[in-house]
């Protein structure tokens, strides 16, 4: 397993996790009915240095394991997986909006409710790139092609 497979799985790792947390949150916030906006400051503070540590273990993981490519194939790999990451990430953006205006049917977005959309969009873009990477070299790893 070369330096990029590892990374992609240490990305894999931290951002379904970030995913899964922030869905279990987001579901907790909508079933029982709390409003985001009535948060004190202070807790709210709280929250975004909670929120900052996915980010920091994505750039600890980048310093710790750059992406240092063995051949062409590997520069190949992670360029088809950030194209198939942005895919997915505008895929998520369009379900979120159906799934807010159409299913939800609210009349307006929160600016809180877009910086979270952004911040997951992040994330959904490091776990479609990472897995898009892996399942890429599970294909030719075991050919070395």
């Amino acid at each position: 397993m070369n330096k990029a497979q590892k990374r992609a799985w240490l990305c894999f790792a931290v951002s379904l996790s970030t995913l899964l947390i922030a869905s279990v949150l987001i579901l907790f916030i909508w079933v029982n009915e709390i409003d985001v906006t009535a948060i004190n400051r202070t807790a709210f503070k709280i929250f975004s240095l909670l929120w900052t540590i996915p980010l920091i273990l994505m750039v600890v993981i980048s310093a710790r394991l750059p992406g240092k490519y063995n051949d062409e194939r590997d520069k190949l790999i992670e360029l088809r997986a950030l194209k198939i990451g942005a895919m997915g990430v505008f895929i998520f953006l369009a379900g979120a909006i159906y799934f807010l205006f159409l299913i939800i049917r609210v009349d307006s977005i929160r600016t809180l409710s877009i910086v979270w959309l952004v911040y997951l969009a992040a994330f959904v873009w490091f776990f479609v790139s990472s897995v898009a990477a892996l399942i890429q070299y599970g294909w030719g790893g075991k050919q070395n092609e």
